[in-house]
């Protein structure tokens, strides 16, 4: 009895196994080898210390049951070197729990349409720093997204429907650096939310529906210690003095692109290590105080009409498209180290600059009611200018009146510019760099002055230039002793003008064109004739390498395919004779019409008047014939009455 028992008990224990071991082979063989579908390489890493296994699955891999992820099977790491695997574009709905490696460090689900997810996905994979789910469906997040994860150090969510954050979402996450929330529909600052990640040092709001800022009353420890932070593309209305906490440590702010009417005046105070401040894009009209450690002020498109007051450390501001109608104060502040200025696009009519500016090498001042070239535009008050930007203003006459060392000067859109005069640009030069021997040149931009027609001979004359953009003005004529064509190392532009194609213009085809052609074809594309009406639209690039003089020939009205012209050279006194030949040829074709239109108009008359004369005959004899026999008919019925009679 006992050994039947044993028999039996050996036999259901073989037989589970061998089920067991179907089954397991039946899972291995249903698992997804990632590097069978996906592209598996090596690469540095992003701060590229070290290498990393990438492991790319995108749209363009046919995977079956991506879906579940908890299939997937991860590649062989006989290196062990660290993991970074993204599943993008593969239309994930539902995330799986991933399969145990403690090599995995980046994971990223970009572009999918997730909405939901298994508790605990990542339980398994406890070594993760990174992690993106940016651009995916994910309308709220629970407590079980994160656990397990606590290294976690960069965690973005941009791009989905959040709507708010709950106080536990984030609890297991101390350690995450950076938290991007870009691009949802929050409507308000998850302040309860974000207070577990005490190291949080860069924040991301920007286009969100925030309508509120408020931090100071807030004991977050993220709020003290995070150092950028953006909120851009929000609804802030108002900045006001219980905006931040006292003595936070944010160095760059952005606020740009809201509607913020309202900044008061201690408003940045408590940013004392404020670097950079955007607040471009808003409707500030009074000035308020700015913190001494600020660097960098970008207050662009907004209804300033005075000049904020920059501490002495700025190196960058935009004042751009706002209400100025001056320059600052030179006794209210020190731009000793400012490094770039824009001011364009607003109402400035003069300027007027006394005080060196040691450091400033771009300054922008396009866009304004300027009529004349400023005085104070030299090399003693800008000595280390390199990019002047005078586009768009109103004007008439171009004279640099003291000597200016630039690398490029835009002149641009200037609609009252009718004549560069002799000299203009005589005491501009060029910055090279000594270092690397550049040549002492600059580049000159002066197109879309839609009223330019002339360029004087001597406009150039004792300065060098190392590329000249004209293009989009209205000029017929240039004339080839302008400057010294073969040193512009960059090319011409002189596309778009109504070029007359005549003998003064050959010189373009035999300089400039063979030059353009090798080195900047580009610039040939829409280089063309203007006049005379039988070379309108043609592109010079036509007569590249004609051994002929082109525009110093005739042209014959013969047509080739496509349009194109055939031009056959000829003589002065050649062109003259044929010209009085075709003239005695047309007199007399003329004359000759005229005699036979004449006798054509003889024969015609006299021919008229037979034809009167012969109609008239035929009626006559009509009614000589009608009165016989109306005679004839009355003489029978009288002789017929008397023989009856």
């Amino acid at each position: 009895m006992r050994a039947i028992i044993l028999l039996t008990f050996y036999f259901l224990t073989c037989n589970v196994s061998g089920q067991d071991v179907d089954s397991v082979t039946e899972d291995v063989q249903r698992l997804i080898k990632l590097c069978s579908y996906c592209t598996c390489s090596e690469i540095p890493d992003i701060d590229g210390t070290h290498l990393v296994l990438n492991i790319l699955c995108s749209e363009l891999d046919r995977i079956e049951n991506v879906a579940d992820l908890d299939k997937i099977q991860w590649p062989e790491n006989l290196n062990g070197l660290k993991i970074a695997a993204t599943f993008e574009g593969l239309g994930i709905v539902t995330l799986g729990k991933l399969p145990p490696n403690p090599q995995v460090e980046t994971l990223r689900f970009s572009n999918n349409a997730i909405k939901t997810y298994w508790p605990d996905p990542f339980s398994d994979v406890p070594n993760l720093k990174r992690l993106s789910f940016t651009q995916n469906e994910l309308m709220e997040i629970t407590p079980d997204l994160f656990t397990k994860i606590d290294g976690l150090e960069e965690l973005d969510l941009s791009y989905n429907k959040l709507t708010e954050l709950n106080p536990l979402d984030f609890k297991s996450l101390q350690h995450v650096k950076r938290l991007n929330l870009q691009s949802n529909l929050l409507k308000k600052i998850p302040i309860e939310a974000l207070e577990p990640m005490a190291v949080l040092e860069d924040l991301d709001l920007s286009k969100n529906a925030i309508n509120d800022l408020l931090l100071r009353n807030t004991e977050s420890e993220p709020f003290k210690v995070v150092k950028r932070l953006s909120l851009n593309g929000n609804r802030i209305r108002s900045v006001t003095k219980e905006s931040f906490p006292p003595n936070n440590s944010i160095e760059l702010l952005d606020l740009s692109n809201n509607v913020i009417e309202i900044v008061e005046e201690g408003a940045f105070l408590t940013c004392v290590n404020l670097r950079e401040l955007n607040l471009a894009q808003n409707n500030i009209t009074f000035n308020f105080a700015l913190p001494s450690t600020l660097q960098i002020a970008i207050f662009r498109i907004n209804t300033l009409y005075h000049w904020p007051t920059f501490p002495s450390g700025i190196t960058y501001i935009d004042l751009s498209y706002n209400r100025l109608s001056d320059i600052y104060n030179e006794n209210q502040v020190d731009f000793d180290n400012l490094e770039i200025l824009n001011i364009g696009g607003n109402q400035i009519k003069d300027i007027n600059i006394e005080k060196k500016l040691p450091k400033l090498f771009s300054l922008d001042i396009s866009f304004n009611l300027i009529e004349e070239i400023p005085k104070c535009l030299n090399s003693q008050i800008l000595p280390k200018l390199e990019e002047l930007r005078l586009d768009g203003n109103p004007i008439e006459d171009v004279y640099f009146k003291n000597i200016l060392a630039l690398k490029n000067l835009y002149m641009n859109d200037m609609h009252k510019l009718i004549t560069v005069k002799d000299k203009a640009f005589s005491n501009v030069i060029g910055r090279g760099d000594e270092t690397t021997n550049e040549r002492n040149c600059f580049f000159l931009y002066m197109s879309n002055c839609g009223s330019l027609s002339e360029i004087e001979e001597g406009a150039f004359d004792a300065t060098s230039l190392c590329m000249i953009d004209i293009s989009k003005n209205n000029l017929t004529q240039l004339s080839q002793n302008l400057l010294d064509w073969s040193s512009l190392t960059e090319g011409a532009n002189l596309q778009y003008n109504p070029w007359h194609c005549s003998c003064q213009l050959q010189w373009v085809l035999d300089e400039v064109l063979p030059v353009l052609y090798k080195t900047n074809s580009r610039l040939l594309t829409e280089l063309r004739c203007g006049s005379p009406r039988a070379y309108e639209g043609l592109r010079l690039v036509h007569w590249y390498n004609w051994t002929e003089q082109a525009m110093c020939s005739e042209m014959m009205r013969r047509s080739g395919p496509g349009g194109t012209y055939v031009l056959e050279p000829s003589t002065d006194s050649d062109s003259t004779s044929r010209v009085s030949s075709l003239t005695l040829i047309l007199s007399v074709c003329i004359i000759i019409a005229l005699l036979i239109a004449i006798a054509l108009s003889v024969y015609l008359i006299k021919n008229r008047r037979r034809h009167r004369v012969r109609q008239a005959a035929l009626k006559r004899k009509r009614q000589s014939a009608s009165d016989v026999k109306n005679t004839n008919g009355t003489h029978g019925d009288q002789f017929a009455a008397l023989n009856k009679t």
